[in-house]
């Protein structure tokens, strides 16, 4: 059956079933944007996804149960993936499917409704819902339509990113995440028709499913699947693992090897193509650099770059400035709302991208400008003392927010670090870390594996009396109360003028309603 034959016999309208969840919605969405009269059944009385459906014009059966009038004048059922291999569920579909109606579910999606527009997938370690948010944001500042998948999760993973291309817009601007597991990315970006792929860069890290090197092979799924690709030149571990042969490649890094900034800058590698010690002329971030080795292997010429780079302290916050060049063309200066060096190069990121799908420079500045950042990426909670939350929960995350949130260090005040961080890493993932971390004034140890870790860390070190050992959930690596006993410490070991800041999954998850209930129970004690 053709596409335009398949469309044409849902012509009566369809029932979606699950539609409030995850798949389902997403199935019925796409579903109405084909101009197909769609009716969700679900048993929830409810949905924050509710003033979507109704915009786009589905029709809702909300907190029903199936019986033999959910069926009547339509063409064809679609079922969430999850309820197919409910049987009891089936049972009852097949049951009141008086009419014998075709069923069908996320298969057929991804076989009839292909995307039908450009759709740029962003994929690496480090910085990939920062650079996608941002390469939406300039493009939805610039009239582009950019479909949203509307859901209150991540969403870089499974089905999703295959059905959020298929909805409609301009663009589709994904990211696709993966947790170390083959056949993930390639997967995702296949089903999503991935001309675009955009890799920000590859660290240790989701290393539980293999070694570093299966992990590297995942990220690599990428560079076999897009056409187009946007690469960190920057990353002598990316760089390795290009195949240029039929690809369109472009790089993005840092050309700034004078600044002061990086004067102290030093990073041991060995050279991923001989095994030889890999000679820096600067370290810019971690692993990223302008690098060079006796095999030939070195940075490849970067086609969007920035130099200039300033990061200027404004209050107990930070600015970064720098000029951006479009492959020595031309240059912009431009003023980042939010800091730090990773912020720099997902801004590169995101304008190389944007540049190559045909966006005027001038309103790519605009859009970078403008991008006010992630939730969870140095993100400001509170003032007096600053809380600042980060999602960093590798070695090379730690080390960005750690050397950012360092520039607001004076005399007069300290720098206090709540460690919530899991073991994403390995043990010396994890040892990198409590290293990284005695740059702070204090240190406290939340989560099971900050704990173990903390004899590695020079600093002052301050332990939570809850000792239990929480069992993580995915990245999470504390639990609320733990979370919500650090923060009360670390208020309680803070002057006004002091930094908390709070790393990892947990502490973004947990930290606000913990600020919340500490800040009421402190006036009612009051």
């Amino acid at each position: 059956m053709e596409k335009e034959e398949f469309i044409s016999s849902l012509s009566g309208g369809v029932v979606v079933l699950g539609g409030c969840g995850t798949v389902g919605s997403l199935i019925a969405r796409i579903l109405a944007s084909h101009n197909i009269d769609v009716t969700i059944i679900d048993s929830t009385p409810d949905s924050y996804l509710v003033p979507i459906f109704k915009n786009e014009g589905i029709h809702l059966r909300l907190a029903e149960q199936l019986d033999e009038n959910s069926f009547n004048n339509q063409s064809a059922i679609f079922i969430a993936p999850s309820l197919l291999e409910n049987q009891i569920f089936m049972g009852k579909v097949n049951n009141f499917n008086k009419e014998n109606l075709p069923i069908y579910s996320i298969d057929e999606i991804l076989k009839y409704f292909t995307p039908n527009k450009p759709v740029i997938a962003v994929t690496g370690t480090n910085g990939k819902s920062t650079t996608t948010h941002g390469l939406k944001h300039i493009f939805l500042v610039n009239g582009y339509k950019i479909p949203s998948h509307g859901l209150r999760i991540q969403g870089n993973s499974e089905y999703i990113p295959a059905l959020q291309s298929r909805l409609s817009g301009d663009f589709g601007i994904l990211e696709i995440g993966t947790f170390g597991i083959s056949g993930e990315i390639k997967r995702s970006a296949s089903n999503s028709h991935v001309n675009m792929g955009i890799i920000t860069n590859i660290t240790h890290d989701h290393l539980n499913n293999g070694s570093f090197e299966d992990y590297i092979n995942c990220k690599k799924e990428m560079i076999e699947v897009a056409e187009k690709l946007v690469l960190d030149g920057d990353d002598p571990t990316l760089m390795n693992i290009v195949d240029c042969e039929g690809k369109e490649i472009y790089y993005f890094g840092i050309k700034d090897k004078d600044n002061p900034l990086f004067k102290d800058s030093d990073y041991n590698m060995i050279c991923p193509k001989c095994g030889s010690k890999l000679e820096y002329n600067v370290n810019y971030l971690r692993s990223l650099g302008e690098f060079n080795c006796k095999c030939g292997f070195k940075n490849p010429p970067l086609t969007v770059y920035a130099d200039n780079i300033k990061i200027k302290k404004e209050h107990n916050n930070t600015k970064t400035s720098y000029t951006i060049h479009f492959e020595d063309k031309e240059t912009r200066t431009v003023r980042l709302p939010h800091s730090g060096i990773h912020n720099v190069y997902n801004s590169l990121a995101a304008a190389c991208a944007a540049w190559k799908s045909g966006l005027d420079i001038d309103d790519i500045i605009s859009g970078i400008e403008s991008f006010k950042g992630v939730p969870g990426r140095l993100e400001y909670i509170n003032q007096d003392p600053t809380i600042i939350i980060d999602f960093a929960h590798n070695p090379a995350g730690v080390e960005t927010i750690i050397k950012t949130v360092l520039k607001l260090k004076t005399d007069h005040n300290k720098i206090i670090v709540l460690n919530t961080i899991s073991s994403e890493s390995g043990r010396e993932g994890d040892m990198a870390i409590a290293k990284l971390l005695s740059d702070a004034d204090i240190v406290i140890p939340v989560s099971s594996s900050s704990v173990d870790m903390s004899k590695y860390i020079d600093t002052e070190v301050v332990k939570i009396k809850n000792n239990s050992k929480f069992n993580k959930t995915g990245t999470i690596g504390s639990s609320p109360r733990q979370v919500e006993e650090g923060l009360k410490l670390a208020l309680n070991l803070s002057d006004f003028n002091d930094i908390i800041l709070v790393v990892g999954e947990a502490g973004v998850k947990y930290s606000k309603n913990a600020l919340n209930k500490i800040l009421f129970e402190n006036v009612i004690n009051k």
